[in-house]
């Protein structure tokens, strides 16, 4: 499929050949492959490609012409050993092009050339000895397609979860959009607002077209009345929804319509016919395709799916650490603790993690939350408490080189319900920290809402305050509202704000608070 083959979306200004393109290409680590299968240029369009070896053995990266049967072209070197390790692997064939030197675990190379004139596949692999099999792709050069003609947009205010009928509704305003790209940047709206675009696409011939979209929110695509694709509802631009249908040659009436509900505001859309590369229809591209190429998977996604009880992944998490520990809550509630700064560093809904990257290989780097939603309650990952007579200071940032001063890890422990409770102490008192779910955070609506429950017992330092969040502050009905994020109301007795921070005075007994995702 298209989906797992094409490996390239052009940023909008790349669809002239005189400009660059620009790739980034790297191996995958202890897999024998690079992580793009697949690069799409123009005729004659000057390319501009950093090679990066991030495996523990050496690599290169050698263009061949059409047809080389790349694994016969690196085996027949062997014929000559001595030879050719002194042309570093290199084999000595008229048929290559273009090519890197032989790169050392952990170099990088930035290799600048002109694509063939001639359009065709031209096989890249790489020719240390016994790579050939597996470590190899394919530059394919074609031209682009044909953009939009007379687009023009209607825009629409309102508030929706699901695309409205748009024929029914009056437009705000109507216009043209000059340079025929798809742009969401109309008047100064930032939310509760829809867009309607429409133009003209020329098919050069009959057969098959495939076309792509993405939003954030909700949009569908419609060629001569008919849906092609959907992605309605209230989500982040994660998927590349695409669907092909036939056409017969010449113009056809292209609509795209757009709503958004809250935060990001992205629209993407493209299309790709048989004898063109897939070409961006928008001026904003989906990140998994912009700058180069769409890259391949490390590994299959492991999921870790949350049913009828929390489940707790150990590991390093982005945002909470290398000693971080997620809990999914059913509900698709969920949190990360870390045991470095001993305090709660994320909080999102929807899905819970994705295992994949810790559980393949070597298991190394930090995997994001696999939902949305994601607040960092109080940014970096810093401790809760903090001993202070000026409570709008800035908090202690975290220094890899000592613990913060105090603290020390207790571990948790799990109830009945697989529950967790987080203990630690700081300085004479014991801490525990426990959490509940309401709502259902799979949905937009849900009223999703977790609960935070701190006891404190022992001694405490004078003048101790405990910071609840950062950022910036609003007081709404008894409630705080983090502004510049998508909106989140917390709620604890006794909380203030001071300068960039929400606290609470320190004192032994129960503090409770509570993270909502406001509507």
């Amino acid at each position: 499929m298209i989906r797992t083959l094409l490996a390239l979306i052009f940023a909008a200004t790349t669809l002239r050949a005189a400009e660059t393109a620009v790739f980034s290409l790297k191996t995958m680590t202890a897999q024998m492959k690079y992580d793009i299968p697949e690069l799409l240029v123009q005729p004659g369009q000057p390319v501009q490609l950093t090679f990066e070896n991030g495996d523990d053995l050496p690599h290169n990266l050698v263009f061949c012409q059409p047809g080389t049967e790349t694994a016969a072209m690196a085996m027949k070197q062997m014929e000559n050993a001595e030879a050719a390790l002194k042309r570093n692997w290199l084999p000595d064939d008229p048929r290559i092009w273009a090519h890197s030197k032989m790169l050392n675990p952990h170099e990088k190379e930035t290799l600048t050339f002109t694509a063939p004139e001639k359009t065709g596949t031209y096989p890249y692999v790489c020719t240390f000895p016994g790579h050939a099999l597996t470590m190899r792709g394919e530059l394919k050069v074609m031209k682009a397609g044909e953009g939009l003609k007379d687009l023009h947009f209607a825009l629409y205010l309102g508030n929706w979860k699901q695309m409205p009928d748009f024929s029914k509704l009056k437009p705000h305003r109507e216009g043209k959009v000059d340079s025929n790209l798809i742009e969401v940047k109309l008047d100064d709206y930032k939310n509760e607002f829809g867009v309607v675009f429409t133009g003209k696409l020329n098919a050069p011939k009959k057969g098959p077209y495939r076309f792509f979209i993405s939003s954030d929110d909700g949009s569908r695509l419609l060629i001569d009345g008919k849906e092609v694709v959907s992605y309605d509802g209230i989500h982040p631009a994660g998927d590349i929804k695409e669907k092909s249908i036939p056409l017969e040659q010449g113009e056809h009436e292209f609509r795209l319509e757009y709503f958004q509900g809250g935060g990001n505001i992205d629209l993407y859309a493209a299309w790709k016919g048989s004898d063109f590369q897939i070409t961006p229809l928008s001026k904003w591209l989906h990140p998994n395709w912009k700058g180069g190429a769409k890259k391949q998977k490390e590994f299959d996604p492991i999921p870790l799916a949350v049913t009828t009880e929390p489940v707790i992944y150990r590991n390093f998490i982005q945002g909470a650490g290398n000693r971080g520990i997620g809990v999914g809550y059913p509900g698709g509630i969920n949190l990360a603790w870390s045991a470095e700064s001993m305090n709660l560093a994320l909080i999102w809904r929807g899905a819970f993690i994705d295992a994949s990257k810790h559980w393949n290989s070597r298991g190394g780097g930090h995997q994001p939350p696999l939902g949305y939603d994601v607040l960092q309650p109080t940014g970096e990952v810093t401790p809760a408490f903090f001993v202070t007579d000026k409570p709008d200071a800035a908090w202690p940032t975290w220094d890899k080189t000592k613990r913060y001063d105090g603290f020390a890890w207790k571990g948790y422990a799990l109830d009945a319900k697989r529950s967790s409770t987080f203990r630690y102490s700081w300085h004479d008192a014991e801490i525990e920290e426990s959490f509940t779910v309401e709502g259902n955070g799979n949905k937009p609506d849900g009223n999703a809402k977790l609960s935070r429950t701190v006891k404190v017992s022992g001694k405490l330092p004078a003048n101790a305050w405990y910071r609840i969040a950062s950022g910036q502050f609003e007081s709404k009905d008894g409630s705080f509202l983090i502004k510049g994020v998508k909106p989140f109301l917390i709620t604890s007795a006794g909380a203030q704000i001071a300068g960039a921070n929400l606290v609470i005075p320190a004192t032994p007994g129960t503090m409770t608070i509570t993270y909502q995702w406001a509507q």
